[in-house]
């Protein structure tokens, strides 16, 4: 008997070093993506390092630059490229006799009336919607460092508790073991017992496994290897989509920008800018004539030519319509999302209830059936069953929690609430 304990307590020691990794704090795979939990790191200050580096801030760069190249324009002087003009007559070709004729001038384009104002307020317009859209990108990042911080959250708290359930399977391994040893159960009980363990250990692999991708989705997100130890939020008051919204007061901002463009291409004629032509001219009849001196001065003043510049407007009418188009789909989006994360926080709170009571019930009854199997009243089987099911609802309870805080976050990300 006595040899056989030694060989068991000899089999569980080499299980113990195989598998007790996962309890120690290693990994069970060889693959690791560091992360470093920070207590003094802020869920706004991550959002900030985020933003600082996210890709479509090249975007808010162009339109300021836009905007700078929109304002030089209005508050030139002249309305489009100014130009030399030179024309030279003479009747070389023809009868020879000297005749000739020469114009010299600058040709300078003016702005027609209301124009310059027009294109003023295109300018300031286009200035207003690149701060605007900085805003939109900014509470954009936001919801996706919400998210990759809460999956990460939702996943490690799955591997703890795959941690805490393979480590209770162990001991049970040890204890079968020994009563294995001591002729209390059948060897088949160790075997079921060591069955569970390995399944234990598969879930827990998987677990891992998860931690480590949500880990890599949150460093590819924000170029960070820490983050931030806490990061819950209080519920925004708000119940509705206001026109402060990021989203809603951007798409606002490209409307106004896009109503603007309207203007100005309804008051500019397009290719036919007015302009005043300053200049000389100097003529003879023949050799023999000297030349006639005088100054040249032309006012060019496009007329009609409304059939012509119907197509721009209606181009600038069709961007405009798309616009307006485009945030009305977006309210919708909105309200819907909206919707969505009440409805997501009423069911997490309910359900939350529940699955507090079903912990307690299950604490009890993992309790009670740990010691009637130790009294023998029960198998292995059914013990093993019974603590699978408490092991569900704790683990249920658990993530119940984490997921009201979640949709908390969602609910303010949604009303445009930027930590």
């Amino acid at each position: 008997m006595n040899g056989i304990r030694r060989g068991a307590l000899a089999l569980l020691f080499a299980m113990y070093g195989c598998l007790a990794g996962a309890s120690e704090g290693g990994t069970l795979v060889g693959h690791f993506d560091p992360l470093v939990l920070d207590d003094h790191l802020s869920l706004h200050q991550v959002i900030d390092e985020t933003f600082a580096q996210y890709p479509q801030g090249a975007v808010i760069t162009s339109l300021q630059d836009e905007a700078k190249a929109l304002h030089q324009r209005s508050d030139s002087l002249v309305a489009g490229y100014p130009m030399i003009y030179l024309q030279w007559i003479d009747d070389h070709v023809f009868n020879g006799r000297g005749f000739m004729e020469i114009q010299t001038g600058y040709q300078i384009p003016i702005w027609m009336w209301g124009q310059r104002s027009a294109s003023r307020q295109v300018a300031q317009d286009a200035e207003n919607s690149a701060a605007l859209f900085s805003s939109a990108l900014k509470h954009e990042v936001a919801g996706l460092v919400r998210d990759a911080l809460w999956n990460l959250e939702l996943v490690q708290n799955r591997h703890e508790l795959a941690q805490k359930v393979y480590e209770v399977s162990r001991q049970l391994v040890a204890a079968v073991s020994r009563r294995v040893d001591l002729g209390d159960l059948a060897r088949a009980d160790l075997l079921l017992a060591q069955s569970d363990l390995l399944e234990k250990k598969s879930l827990l692999t998987l677990a891992e496994a998860e931690v480590m991708h949500a880990r890599k989705a949150y460093t590819n997100l924000t170029r960070m290897t820490r983050a931030p130890k806490s990061f819950t939020e209080k519920l925004s008051g708000t119940t509705e989509i206001h026109e402060q919204h990021p989203a809603v007061a951007a798409a606002n901002a490209m409307i106004e920008r896009a109503q603007a463009e309207v203007e100005y291409t309804r008051l500019s004629k397009q290719g036919n800018q007015p302009s005043i032509l300053i200049g000389t001219q100097h003529d003879r009849g023949s050799r023999q004539e000297s030349f006639n001196n005088g100054t040249n001065l032309v006012l060019q003043v496009p007329i009609g030519g409304d059939a012509y510049n119907a197509p721009f407007v209606a181009q600038a009418n069709v961007a405009l319509t798309q616009k307006i188009a485009d945030r009305g789909a977006l309210l919708r989006q909105l309200e819907k999302a909206l919707h969505e994360a009440e409805h997501n926080l009423e069911v997490d709170r309910a359900t939350l209830v529940i699955a507090d009571e079903r912990k307690t019930i299950a604490e009890t009854q993992l309790k009670m059936s740990r010691l009637a199997f130790e009294a023998g009243e029960i198998p292995l089987i059914d013990y093993l069953k019974i603590q699978a099911t408490a092991q569900a609802a704790i683990r249920d309870a658990a993530e119940r929690a984490i997921l009201l805080q979640r949709d908390t976050a969602f609910y303010n990300q949604v009303v445009g609430v930027v930590p």
